[in-house]
């Protein structure tokens, strides 16, 4: 009985971490999403909607482009305010996206 508590509470630990790692944003120092220097640091796409979500109450998104600025990684996502108005929110994905390359193909 103990040997499936401890085991059951190890499973849902992991689950816990592995999400809080998934919604990780970092916005601080300035970074607000308007411009590639200013970009706000993610852990995942899940994160990304949570901030757009958190920051800009109401809005759609519009799009959402992946690019290479300075040799890091990007995402663009453009949303609408429920006013109608269009503005590029840009996020840091550095921490959890790698470009594949052939090598990947032949692991």
């Amino acid at each position: 009985m103990k040997k499936g508590i401890t085991f059951l509470m190890t499973v849902v630990l992991a689950l816990m971490m592995t999400g809080c790692a998934a919604s990780f944003i970092d916005s601080s120092g300035g970074r607000d999403g308007s411009t590639f220097d200013r970009a706000v640091i993610v852990g995942s796409v899940r994160a990304e909607y949570l901030y757009i979500d958190r920051t800009f109450n109401g809005a759609s998104i519009m799009t959402q482009v992946m690019k290479e600025h300075n040799g890091r990684p990007y995402d663009i996502v453009t949303i609408r305010s429920e006013e109608g108005i269009e503005q590029d929110v840009y996020f840091d994905i550095s921490k959890f996206y790698r470009k594949k390359t052939y090598a990947d193909d032949l692991e």
